[in-house]
């Protein structure tokens, strides 16, 4: 059975499925080549209530996603727009806006398909044959994902890495477990950006 397509990215996905730095996936989102939405418990905004999936303006949040040295955890979301689109709502109550994460921002899946399909990203990669992989290192990302969105990051890499292997060992329907080494390869970039290094 083939698995149905994402209907959202976070950020830090798109930087690893596209194996570049995050600022890259930022400037998209500016130049208008990807929407970036939260979802929120309703808000005013002037005479109206706005909840849900919202539109956020990346421009705003620009602390969260510094090039070098280490990036803002959180921000303060003060406009938005509706799902759909239309013009920016700024937020009146609560009057000192919403703080949130970056890793809560998602990019819609068919935004990331149309700018792979027009980058031809992905393209070698998704038709090219060979054997398949020795581990599921999709399944692992989605769990990882999971967990660091409910438990927040592990206090060190290491301790991260000994929490992948053991999800491997779980799930491993081989048996074969990745090394150490190799589990540190795969997540040093969101650890890196995780953490707000450079």
């Amino acid at each position: 059975m083939t698995a149905s397509p994402s209907a959202f990215f976070s950020m830090a996905e798109l930087a690893i499925r596209w194996q570049c730095p995050l600022h890259k996936v930022v400037d998209a989102a500016i130049l208008g080549q990807l929407r970036v939405f939260i979802g929120i418990s309703p808000v005013t905004c002037g005479h109206q209530r706005i909840g849900g999936l919202v539109q956020v303006n990346v421009g705003d949040m620009l602390p969260m996603f510094r090039r070098t040295g280490p990036s803002d955890e959180t921000t303060t979301l003060r406009r938005i727009a509706p799902y759909e689109g239309g013009e920016w709502l700024y937020i009146t109550e609560p009057a000192e806006g919403l703080v949130i994460r970056s890793i809560d921002l998602l990019v819609p899946g068919q935004d990331v398909q149309c700018y792979e399909d027009e980058r031809d990203i992905l393209r070698r990669s998704m038709h090219s044959a060979g054997a398949a992989p020795r581990y599921d290192w999709d399944a692992m990302y989605a769990w990882l994902f999971k967990r660091i969105n409910e438990e927040g990051l592990p206090e060190s890499q290491a301790a991260l890495v000994g929490e992948i292997q053991e999800w491997f060992i779980r799930s491993s329907k081989s048996g074969k477990v990745p090394e150490d080494s190799t589990i540190r390869k795969r997540i040093i970039l969101v650890w890196r950006i995780l953490r707000g290094d450079k």
